[in-house]
C-alpha cells in the first residue's frame, strides 16, 4: 500500500510539472526604476534633458518620483533607500528616437557630455544592424542608450517579411479574437474600403470580427495565399488572397469564400501600422 501511495503521489507531482510548463504568461515591459541619491537633481535631468512628463505616485509613497516613457511604459526615481548606487555601463536604459541629430544637438547645447560604446567623447557610433546610437550618464551615474532604432534601415527583403508576419498576425488575432492586438495593428489615421463598402477608420475596425462571430455554432478558420509587397522607404503596400473557412460543431464544411486584400503600412515610431487597405471578394 505505501508503495501505491508513493507512486500516486509522483504522478500527481509529474502531472503539475507538465501543467506549469504549459503556462503561457505573455510579458510585457511596464516601467524601469532607478535608486537615486539626489532626487531634486534626478527629477530636474530627466525633465530637462529628455523632456519627460511627470505622472503620479501612484505609490503615494514619500522619495519617489514617476515618470512616463510613452506607450503606459514608466521611469520610477527611488531616493529612501539609502544605499550606495553602483553600477557600469552594461546596465543602462534604452529609449529611441526618429529624431537623434536633433538630440545631439540639444546635448551639445546643454555642454552634456555623450561618448560612443567604447566611451570616445562625442561619438555617435553604428550597430552591426545599421541602428545608431549614443551614451550618457544621469547624475547617480546611470547609463542611458539613445538609439534611432526605428530609423534603421533594414534590407528590403527584411522588410517584405516583417510585413508579412504582421499580416499573418493580423488573422491570427481575429481568430483567437483578440481584439486589443488587432487594434494595435492600425493607425489613428486608418481609412479603409472593405468588402463591405463601408469606408470608416479605426473606431469601427474590429465590428466585422464582432458581426461574424455572433453565428453561433460555426468554427472559423482561415488560408492565406502570399503575393507581393511593394517597399517605398517607409511605405508598404501588400496584396494577398484570405481565404474565410467556416465549419460545423462535427467538422461539416458550411462555407468557404476567398477576398482580394491590399493594405498599406507605414513604419512610425510606434512600429509599423497600418493606414489603408481596400478588401473585395475574389
Amino acid at each position: 500500500m505505501q508503495k501505491l501511495i508513493i507512486l500516486l503521489l509522483c504522478l500527481i507531482a509529474t502531472k503539475l510539472t507538465i501543467a506549469q510548463q504549459q503556462v503561457a504568461y505573455n510579458f510585457s515591459f511596464n516601467h524601469m526604476a532607478f535608486s537615486v541619491k539626489d532626487l531634486e537633481a534626478s527629477v530636474k535631468f530627466y525633465k530637462i534633458v529628455f523632456q519627460l512628463r511627470e505622472i503620479e505616485n501612484r505609490s503615494a509613497k514619500e522619495g519617489i518620483r514617476w515618470f512616463s516613457l510613452g506607450e503606459d511604459k514608466e521611469l520610477h526615481l527611488i531616493a529612501y533607500v539609502g544605499e550606495l548606487v553602483q553600477i557600469n555601463k552594461a546596465v543602462h536604459l534604452a529609449v529611441s528616437t526618429l529624431q537623434l541629430d536633433a538630440f545631439v544637438a540639444h546635448l551639445q547645447q546643454l555642454k552634456l557630455p555623450y561618448s560612443d560604446w567604447t566611451g570616445k567623447p562625442g561619438t555617435v557610433s553604428q550597430r552591426a544592424d545599421g541602428v545608431k546610437q549614443i551614451y550618457l550618464q544621469d547624475p547617480n551615474g546611470y547609463w542611458i542608450e539613445i538609439n534611432n532604432g526605428y530609423t534603421a534601415t533594414p534590407g528590403v527583403e527584411q522588410i517584405k517579411n516583417e510585413i508579412w508576419q504582421l499580416e499573418m498576425d493580423y488573422w491570427k488575432y481575429v481568430k483567437e479574437k483578440d481584439m486589443q492586438s488587432y487594434r494595435r495593428l492600425w493607425d489613428e489615421n486608418f481609412i479603409g474600403y472593405p468588402s463591405t463598402n463601408n469606408i470608416g477608420g479605426k473606431a469601427n475596425i474590429t465590428d466585422w470580427i464582432t458581426e461574424m462571430y455572433s453565428v453561433k455554432n460555426r468554427k472559423f478558420d482561415y488560408e492565406l495565399t502570399r503575393k507581393i509587397e511593394n517597399v517605398f522607404g517607409d511605405i508598404v503596400i501588400v496584396l494577398y488572397d484570405a481565404t474565410q473557412i467556416w465549419t460545423s460543431d462535427k467538422g461539416e464544411l458550411l462555407e468557404k469564400v476567398t477576398f482580394k486584400l491590399t493594405h498599406t503600412w507605414k513604419r512610425t515610431a510606434m512600429g509599423w501600422l497600418i493606414i489603408g487597405g481596400m478588401g473585395a471578394k475574389k
